[in-house]
This record gives structure tokens, C-alpha cells and sequence, in this order.
């Protein structure tokens, strides 16, 4: 009995090890980054020891993985889609390079991201970054050892039939050719020596004038001499046109002279100016002795610099949003513009379209001596634009949530409102209390807005005028639930929205 439980319980543990085993290997093996990074894409000629989840590394650092292979049947070429961490940068210039990572035949891709500037004709020209779904044109592949071993078989007949007119060559032309030298060498010894024997005879004869010669040299040294002396005389005889030349250049040096002394008067003349300044005399003096005038215009400048920055970093978001009331069966409207001087505040600004208008409440007391004192309260519903102004603060709490607030105008009436932004500002919870004069209790708004697209595009859905339950006058609904879309825009956007417009505009004018 003992040994069959000793039996199941190893066979359990090695079930529960397996099992375990398994996960670890699956939840390893799918890992992957595909909802992390971009995705680019080369092309090579031979995708071989290359599969999906093979790394992609740059100096050596892990920066990605192999995606995706597929075959190109256009040019019989394989598409390898890698994706890349996103903190790397790559740019159009980058090059991916097929390496071996081992004997056994298993290969890793390389990729070196490129410079952001390229020397162009001797100027920097700015490379792009690549983007989600670019194409890595450089690609370096090695040398199959397949292809090698075809080039070897290739040139070894070449190189046989070099080596066959090697061997002839040198049997044959060239054997021959030493040959002749040889002879031919022999054949003039005797030539040769006896021009060598001419040459010593000739060094012989010129030593022997040279010698017998000498007083001749003197002679001719004697001559070299009188003709110096004859070249100096020449020279004293132009000594007075020398002395005339003379008495022009002092005639120049005293021009010079008059030249300098006016030079220097003017020089007085700037140390005058120089030392009013220096004392503050004069409007240049006040200038620059007086301190006043440089705060002054220190001020000024950090002024203008502070106007500027804060122009510089005001963010614009703009919004269009539309509510669909289910009760009241009608449409709602907003045109939204937020002003962010600074990420935690910013002001809001809407006009809004409600149809169900603006609700005021008017008391009406009648005194009649027959039936005695009457009242009567009546709401008044008109169709006008409402406006939203209000001040926004906000907090955050962790990287990914944050709380706010908001005071000021509300649909025209005064109102407050609390947010909380969460998951990085992807789902927005509002609460707004305003318009506290019409109806018995203020009207709350609660509203959720989900971003279904890239934080431009929200999903809106929620509850309005919680408080009131009771219909209005002349059949306007207090409360009510909606739910609609909101399409905003940012700098950015807008900025990307004006140059498409305006390109169009451009090609519609010049059709």
C-alpha cells in the first residue's frame, strides 16, 4: 500500500511539474512586444536561420524582435517585419545587418539606427525618423556558404588554366629570352671594355689641360675682377639721381608728419567726449553712468520674456461635442476651447446649444377680495445660446490619475464641477452643479467621457439634472440621460488640420 502511494505521488508531482513547465514555456514564449514599440520592415535575399522572436540588436543591447516572415512573390524576396522598443530611434539612413550567432546556423539581425544629420555637398542635411510600418532600405547580408562554395568551384578551373599558361610561359618565352641576354652579354664583353678604356683616357687629357692651363685661369679670374669694378663705378655715377629720389620720399614722410598731428588732435577731441561721458554728463552719459535707466530696461525685458514664455507654452484644445437627451428625443451642442497656460490649470470656455432653453422662474401673487390671495409660479423656457467660462485646476495622484476642479459660469448660471482623470486621461469622470434659481433643487450633471480613438474621439454617455424629477412647464424635461461623441483637437492637430486645408484651398483655387 506504501509503495502505490509512493507511486502516485510521484506521478503527481511530475504531472503538477509538467503542468507548471508548460505555462512558464507558453507564457515565455508569447511574451512579445507587439502592443509595445513600431514596426518596420527590410527585404533579403535569404531568410534563412532567421525566425519569428529572433532578436534584433544594436551594440550588442537588445532593442526588439523579429515580428513577422513572409515571402514577396513579386521579386522572390523575404519581408522580415521587426518590431522595435520604443525608446530607440531610428532613422532613414539606419542599416540592418543579418549576423551569425553561432556555428550551428542561427542568425540575429543588427541594426544601426543612423545619424538625425548626413553631410550632403558639405552641408548637414536632417535625416527622418522612421515610423510605424517604414521600410529599412540598407541591408547587409553575409555570404551564404552555399554561394562560396559555388564561387570556389567556379575559379578553381580558372585558376588551373592560369597556371598551365604560367607553367608554359616560363618553359618557353621566358626561358628563351634569359637565354639571349646571356649571349648577348658575352657578345659585348670585349665591346664594353674597350669603351671603359676610352672614357679613363679622356678623364686623362682633361687633367692634363687643366694642369698645363693654370696661368690661363688666373687670367680669367683677373677679367671677373675689372668688370665688378667697372659695375660699381656705373653705380656711383647714379647716386645723385638716388640723392633726388631721396628728397621726394621727405617730402612724403612730411605730409605723414602733418597727417599724425591731426590724427592726434582728434584723439583729444574722442578723450573729451569719453571723459563727459565717463561722468555722466550729457544724454550718452546718463545713459550709461545711470544705473536707473538699465533696471529699467532689465525690467522691461524680463516683462516681454515672461509674456513670451507664457505665450509660447498656452495649449489650445478644442472640442466639438453632441449629446442626444433620450427624453426630451433632441439634440444638445457644444463648441469647447481650453486655454492651458501650464498642465495643472486651465480655462474653459464653451457656447452651448440646448433645447431645452433657458429655464427662469417668475412668482405671480393675486389679491382678490372674492377669493382671496392667489400665487402662481411659471417657468419660462427660451431658445438662446448659453456660454461656459470657468477656471480648472487639476492634481495629480499617480502617473496615470489625477483629480481636478472647476468654478465659475456654467450654461450661463453659476456653477462648480469636480473631475477625476483616469488611465493617462483616457476616461474622464465629471460632476457639474449649476443653475440653482430655476428649478427646487440645483441641476447636477454627471458625465463620463471614454476615448475610442487616440484621445480625439470620446465616447460620451451620462445623466443631467439628477435632482429634478418633475417635468417642466410647457414640456421641457428636467431630468434626463444622454450619450453622444466629442471630437477635440490640440495644437498639434489643428496645426496638422490648417496645412491639409490649406493645401487643398490651394489646389481647389488653382483648378
Amino acid at each position: 500500500m506504501r509503495r502505490s502511494w509512493a507511486s502516485i505521488t510521484v506521478g503527481a508531482l511530475v504531472l503538477i511539474v509538467g503542468v507548471i513547465s508548460y505555462k512558464l514555456i507558453r507564457s515565455t514564449s508569447e511574451r512579445t512586444t507587439a502592443s509595445e514599440g513600431y514596426a518596420v520592415w527590410a527585404v533579403f535575399h535569404d531568410a534563412s536561420g532567421l525566425f519569428e522572436k529572433s532578436r534584433v540588436m544594436t551594440a550588442g543591447i537588445s532593442v526588439g524582435q523579429i515580428e513577422k516572415r513572409e515571402l514577396v512573390p513579386s521579386t522572390a524576396r523575404a519581408k522580415i517585419t521587426v518590431r522595435i522598443a520604443p525608446n530607440i530611434i531610428l532613422y532613414e539612413n539606419a542599416v540592418v545587418a543579418k549576423k551569425s550567432a553561432s556555428l550551428l546556423g542561427e542568425y540575429y539581425l543588427e541594426i544601426d539606427p543612423g545619424t538625425e544629420f548626413k553631410e550632403v555637398d558639405g552641408r548637414a542635411v536632417r535625416q527622418n525618423r522612421l515610423k510605424d510600418g517604414d521600410e529599412i532600405k540598407k541591408v547587409l547580408e553575409p555570404i551564404a556558404f552555399g554561394d562560396m562554395m559555388a564561387s570556389i568551384g567556379t575559379l578553381i578551373p580558372v585558376m588551373r588554366e592560369i597556371l598551365e599558361d604560367v607553367r608554359k610561359l616560363t618553359s618557353g618565352p621566358i626561358k628563351d629570352i634569359a637565354t639571349n641576354v646571356s649571349e648577348l652579354i658575352e657578345r659585348n664583353s670585349e665591346a664594353i671594355d674597350r669603351l671603359l678604356g676610352r672614357v679613363e683616357h679622356i678623364a686623362t687629357t682633361v687633367d692634363q689641360v687643366t694642369t698645363a692651363e693654370a696661368d690661363d685661369v688666373k687670367v680669367a679670374i683677373k677679367n671677373v675682377r675689372d668688370i665688378t669694378e667697372s659695375v660699381k663705378s656705373l653705380i656711383g655715377t647714379t647716386h645723385e639721381q638716388i640723392a633726388e629720389t631721396g628728397k621726394g620720399a621727405r617730402g612724403s614722410i612730411e605730409k605723414l608728419q602733418s597727417s599724425i598731428e591731426s590724427l592726434e588732435k582728434s584723439m583729444k577731441n574722442v578723450e573729451t567726449v569719453t571723459t563727459r561721458i565717463e561722468k555722466g554728463e550729457g544724454t550718452v552719459g546718463r545713459l550709461v553712468s545711470d544705473d536707473t535707466i538699465a533696471r529699467n530696461v532689465e525690467e522691461i525685458t524680463e516683462d516681454a520674456g515672461s509674456f513670451v514664455k507664457s505665450i509660447t507654452r498656452l495649449q489650445t484644445i478644442v472640442g466639438l461635442r453632441s449629446e442626444y437627451n433620450f427624453l426630451t428625443s433632441s439634440f444638445k451642442n457644444y463648441l469647447s476651447i481650453q486655454l492651458m497656460p501650464r498642465p495643472d490649470k486651465f480655462y474653459l470656455i464653451e457656447l452651448v446649444e440646448d433645447p431645452r432653453g433657458y429655464r427662469s422662474k417668475t412668482l405671480t401673487v393675486t389679491n382678490n377680495s372674492q377669493t382671496g390671495t392667489s400665487s402662481e409660479t411659471k417657468v419660462t423656457l427660451t431658445e438662446q445660446l448659453r456660454f461656459t467660462l470657468q477656471f480648472g485646476k487639476r492634481v495629480s495622484l499617480t502617473p496615470n490619475t489625477a483629480i481636478g476642479g472647476r468654478f465659475g459660469i456654467k450654461e450661463s448660471t453659476g456653477g462648480v464641477a469636480g473631475d477625476l482623470y483616469l488611465f493617462r486621461d483616457r476616461l474622464l469622470l465629471s460632476i457639474d452643479v449649476f443653475d440653482a434659481k430655476a428649478n427646487q433643487y440645483p441641476r447636477i450633471k454627471a458625465t463620463m467621457a471614454y476615448a475610442i480613438w487616440q484621445r480625439n474621439l470620446f465616447l460620451i454617455a451620462g445623466a443631467d439634472d439628477m435632482a429634478n424629477y418633475v417635468r417642466a412647464p410647457g414640456g421641457g424635461a428636467l431630468f434626463d440621460y444622454f450619450a453622444g461623441l466629442q471630437l477635440t483637437f490640440n495644437d498639434e492637430d489643428l496645426r496638422s488640420l490648417l496645412l491639409f486645408g490649406g493645401g487643398a484651398a490651394a489646389g481647389a483655387a488653382s483648378k
